[in-house]
């Protein structure tokens, strides 16, 4: 009887009839994912109102890992992250307790430069800001306040899907906070509105504190936030411009499609800084530098024989070990 293995040239062989490995990616799994995210994300606004900390996060986000089975593994990967950023808070606030008289005039200067002796601020509010606050500053308040939320909801799905990428991702976001917190402490610069408040610029609105004040629902800090030192200013780098960047690049060099129209998160974000008051342009260029030294540094790092060497994987993705396997045929 002839082997199966010979064919006669040009002849169609048909295509076996098994399955292909089981995709990341099922029905199932992405279904258990986001229901177990609504979940913990309303219980967390319903018990502790809409200021989501990165402590009170870290709790929504164990919601679904534990509904996929994956908590033990979360816990051990997100754990050190969450006490990388509350270290960095803290750090911040030092910075302002050693040097707390900031600088305003550099970077109002290369603002005023660059936009031909206005500031870029003061024209969106002019073209802008009504004096109560509109649905779109609802809405941009919504995405400034989004600023720890949207960088660990997407670790969290890189994680599941490339655990080796995650660590390269979450090592990134720790070194441009320290990079922004040692900023801090050796360049103090005041923001927008407190160039106002002293007569260098003209009157201006903290737009998200009106946004805040007229939203319907309430927020409170959690109590480990409540024990960080605060830093009125934190200006330069704009970290707020810092994770947005990184979100982008998060994003593209996981899933380049996704990545493409992650971009928009970024752009949209340096747009709602400068026009809340918070930031000036020059506080958007530093942050994009920081970001983008802070991804090299964590390369250099994940890369190394020595150090987080060993991070580099290749790792099994998480989300296969899941307990939702294959969507029904």
């Amino acid at each position: 009887m002839p082997s199966d293995s010979h064919h006669a040239p040009g002849a169609i062989v048909a295509a076996p009839l098994l399955s292909g490995p089981d995709p990341v990616w099922t029905r199932n799994r992405i279904a258990a994912l986001i229901l177990a995210y609504v979940v913990g994300l309303g219980g967390m606004i319903l018990i502790k109102g809409v200021y989501l900390s990165p402590d009170r996060y870290f709790l929504i986000l164990l919601v679904p890992a534990l509904v996929l089975g994956v908590g033990k593994g979360y816990v051990r990967d997100f754990l050190p992250l969450i006490v990388s950023i509350f270290i960095y808070e803290q750090l911040r606030g030092l910075a302002h307790l050693a040097n707390p008289e900031p600088y305003y005039m550099p970077h109002l200067l290369f603002d005023e430069v660059i936009f031909f002796g206005r500031n870029a601020t003061v024209v969106l509010q002019d073209w802008m800001w009504t004096g109560t606050v509109q649905w779109y500053d609802q809405v941009l308040g919504l995405l400034n306040r989004a600023h720890f939320i949207v960088p660990p909801t997407l670790l969290f799905i890189i994680w599941l899907d490339r655990r080796e990428h995650y660590y390269r991702c979450a090592t990134a976001l720790v070194a441009t906070s320290l990079i922004g917190a040692f900023i801090f402490l050796v360049y103090p610069a005041a923001p927008p509105w407190a160039a106002a408040e002293i007569g260098l610029l003209p009157e201006m609105t903290k737009i998200g504190y009106a946004q805040a004040a007229a939203a319907p629902v309430s927020a409170s800090k959690s109590f480990i936030e409540s024990l960080m030192l605060p830093n009125p200013y934190a200006a330069v780098p704009s970290l707020h411009t810092g994770y947005s960047t990184l979100v982008a690049i998060f994003a593209l060099t996981w899933k380049r499609r996704f990545g493409y129209v992650m971009l928009i998160y970024p752009l949209t974000m340096y747009f709602c800084i400068v026009y809340f008051a918070d930031h000036y342009i020059s506080d958007i260029l530093v942050g994009i530098a920081v970001a983008l030294l802070g991804w090299w540094v964590a390369g250099r790092m994940i890369n190394r024989p020595f150090g987080l060497g060993a991070l580099a994987g290749p790792f099994t993705p998480p989300i296969t070990t899941s307990r939702f396997g294959r969507s029904p045929r």
